[in-house]
């Protein structure tokens, strides 16, 4: 959830896992904001990375603006299976 003193909004976000052992990384992104990517260790930290990188993302634009596009023209996210 990416949070602003005026509105949250909740974001889908995709984790790929990489590399394995020792070198294995996950990166992250939201598929609403998917030029914001980051990487790390963990899961959880990659996901902390992540929120950390969206708030910077939107403090840089007009941040209400974009967030609330983003947040209310959202891509349907679902599942098939074959």
């Amino acid at each position: 959830m990416i949070s602003n003193m005026t509105r949250d909004c909740e974001v889908d976000i995709v984790i790929l896992p990489e590399g394995e052992g020792r070198k294995k990384i996950y990166s992250v992104y939201a598929i609403q904001v998917p030029n914001v990517v980051t990487q790390a260790k963990t899961i959880e930290e990659a996901k902390k990375r992540l929120k950390e990188a969206l708030k910077l993302y939107f403090e840089d634009y007009s941040s209400e603006e974009k967030k609330k596009t983003i947040c209310q023209e959202a891509p349907l996210i679902s599942r098939i299976f074959l």
